[in-house]
C-alpha cells in the first residue's frame, strides 16, 4: 500500500469519478486547504485535482518540489489560468486539464438563457 498514488482534489468532483478512482486502487482525498496549508499538504501527493477555487501557484509547486512526489496537476474545465503551468512544467511536473468537460451544461445554459431572453423572464421582475 506504501506505493498507492495519492490523487488530492481540492474543489469537488463528481462521486461516481471519484468511486471509479477508489475502485482503481487509487487513494483519493476530497478536501479544500487553504493556501498555507495546501503547501504543507501538497507534498503528500501524487496527483493534484483542481477547479477554479484552488490556485497553484510557484510557493506551492516549490513545496511539492521538496518530496519531488507531485508528478501531475489536472484542472477540471477549460482554462488553466490558475496554475503556474510553465514553472510547473518546467520542474516536471505535468499539467492537464479538461477542455470538453463542460461543454454540453454551457451550451444548456446558454439554450436557458436565450428562452429566458425571448420570453422577458429576466425583465418581468423588474415590472412587477
Amino acid at each position: 500500500m506504501g506505493n498507492m498514488v495519492r490523487i488530492l482534489i481540492t474543489d469537488g468532483m463528481d462521486k461516481n469519478a471519484t468511486t471509479k478512482l477508489i475502485e482503481s486502487g487509487f487513494e483519493v482525498v476530497e478536501k479544500h486547504y487553504e493556501v498555507e496549508e495546501l503547501k504543507e499538504k501538497v507534498k503528500e501527493f501524487d496527483v493534484i485535482v483542481v477547479r477554479s477555487a484552488t490556485k497553484i501557484r510557484k510557493p506551492i509547486i516549490d513545496k511539492a518540489l521538496e518530496t519531488k512526489r507531485l508528478k501531475l496537476i489536472i484542472r477540471g474545465g477549460v482554462g488553466v489560468d490558475n496554475i503556474d503551468v510553465n514553472y510547473a512544467m518546467e520542474h516536471g511536473i505535468q499539467v492537464m486539464n479538461t477542455p470538453n468537460a463542460s461543454s454540453i451544461s454551457v451550451a444548456e445554459l446558454t439554450i436557458g438563457h436565450m428562452f429566458a431572453l425571448a420570453r422577458y423572464i429576466y425583465i418581468l421582475p423588474m415590472l412587477l
